[in-house]
């Protein structure tokens, strides 16, 4: 689990590594948030999540990083289902030699 103090987005793209219809993307999920406090008594939030980096393949040639971050942001949990995909990755550990 994460923890920050940076309200995450669903999926971000890192577009310097797009190279031939493939880039790295941080996928993040079971996003909440609490109020804290800091040493001088001042509230902040403090973001929890779940969060994966994958490699993917976009299925077309887009041109700007807007167009590549809406075709993320329809596929995270329907269609490409991304969010899926990340939540994959994760192995349970108590599941290890069963």
């Amino acid at each position: 689990m994460v923890n920050s103090n940076i309200e995450p987005q669903n999926i971000v793209p890192d577009i310097g590594t797009l190279q031939n219809g493939k880039l790295d993307i941080l996928v993040n999920w079971d996003i909440s948030s609490e109020t804290k406090q800091d040493e001088q008594g001042n509230d902040y939030t403090e973001w929890q999540y779940e969060s994966v980096r994958l490699n993917w393949i976009l299925p077309a040639v887009y041109e700007s990083q807007a167009a590549i971050q809406t075709y993320l942001d329809a596929n995270y949990d329907e269609g490409e289902n991304i969010l899926g995909w990340a939540q994959a990755t994760r192995v349970n550990k108590s599941s290890i030699g069963t």
